[in-house]
């Protein structure tokens, strides 16, 4: 794709140099711009991590490890040359090597990156996904790959288009410089899948995935709903005690809890932990500020008379951070080291829902088996 320079009536062609004639450094230049502008390439991916390499038995290391809103992990991999040789090989191997990332994980790498404590990276991070906290199941459940090069053979694009075919998804850029006097240009041009054909290219890959679709195929909800009570600065032995679950931290978090219906049955998970307790709903969601809870001297705020967090404490008084409490009465609950977590039972990241998916009415019928729960 040629540039012009116009001056008046004229065009003046600019020529494109190579990376190297620029000066342009793989590591030291673009690595390092991408590392921060990368939201202009490719807006819903956060950079987590540089020269990424946690792993055992190798000294390979990732470029820039991103994280996009889907929560799959994005391995971006930078080449400068005239042929970015072998760079989808390379990347689908990082990919496979990163792929068992945990949320954890992820947030020690992120606060490694930015040289800030866990919990700042935790949340920073939840924010980007809009979780109210980690969901392992949800997490990393794919890896996608992207690719900057100064050039492309036609053996590269014929495997990064097959393996696109494939089911993979993977974004690749050509970069390019142009001397403008004493100014230098830079242009990062999409050229798989092709910008203007995206949407078409995405939905012709996504009819090649019909049948695994299939198989997630929503059914109809079977009466059961699932919470999440999740966070250290939630006590447990309290919603236990006194017959409650919350959320709150934002609208996007605690606005699910309306979901949940007087006199319904909800199955409560404790991400990362696993499943905790099956209670009845009692009422509609209330504000941390009237909540109130049975006492030996009677009914008293919780936010008086709990193990409330300081983090709770604060947001109490802020109507966009708000903590909301759910009343219910427990049927069952376990101790949290006694959780139920097991392999293929669901998960989901609200932090209330009316799952509508095969694989919540057989967690529900697994689940009522442990707790011992009749129809």
């Amino acid at each position: 794709m040629p540039f012009f320079e116009v001056d008046g009536q004229s065009l003046s062609r600019l020529s494109r140099i190579s990376l190297a004639d620029a000066e342009i450094r793989e590591r030291r230049d673009l690595q390092r711009l991408l590392r921060v502008h990368m939201a202009a390439l490719v807006p819903d991916v956060l950079v987590i991590a540089e020269e990424f390499g946690d792993w055992e038995d190798s000294r390979r290391r990732i470029d820039l490890l991103g994280l996009d809103r889907q929560a799959n992990l994005v391995v971006i991999e930078l080449k400068r040359g005239d042929t970015g040789v072998h760079m989808e090989l390379q990347a689908v191997r990082y990919a496979a090597m990163v792929s068992t990332m945990t949320f954890d994980q992820a947030v020690a790498a992120y606060a490694s990156h930015l040289g800030e404590p866990d919990l700042e990276a935790r949340d920073r991070i939840l924010g980007h996904l809009g979780w109210s906290d980690a969901n392992d199941d949800e997490f990393a459940q794919d890896v996608r790959l992207v690719l900057l090069s100064e050039d492309y053979s036609r053996e590269l694009t014929s495997s990064i288009l097959w393996l696109n075919g494939k089911g993979l998804d993977i974004t690749a850029f050509r970069v390019g410089a142009y001397k403008l006097g004493q100014r230098l240009l830079m242009e990062f041009q999409q050229i798989i899948p092709l910008k203007e054909a995206e949407d078409y290219q995405v939905k012709v890959r996504n009819k090649q995935l019909v049948e695994q679709s299939a198989r997630r195929a929503q059914v109809a909800w079977n009466g059961e709903f699932y919470a999440n009570y999740g966070g250290e600065h939630r006590s447990w032995d309290d919603a236990r005690k006194y017959g409650f679950i919350s959320a709150g931290g934002g609208d996007w978090f605690s606005r699910t809890l309306k979901l949940l219906e007087s006199g319904g049955r909800v199955w409560v998970n404790r991400p990362g932990m696993g499943y905790v307790g099956v209670a009845e709903v009692l009422g509609p969601p209330v504000p941390a500020t009237e909540f109130k809870v049975e006492t030996s001297q009677g009914s008293r705020p919780y936010l008086d008379v709990g193990n409330v967090s300081e983090r709770l404490a604060s947001h109490a008084r802020q109507p966009d951070r708000m903590e909301y409490f759910v009343p219910v009465r427990w049927l069952k609950t376990v101790d949290e080291r006694d959780a139920i977590r097991e392999t293929g039972l669901f998960g989901n990241q609200n932090s209330a829902a009316k799952p509508t998916t095969p694989g919540w009415i057989s967690t529900v019928n697994y689940l009522k088996d442990r707790f011992g729960v009749d129809e």
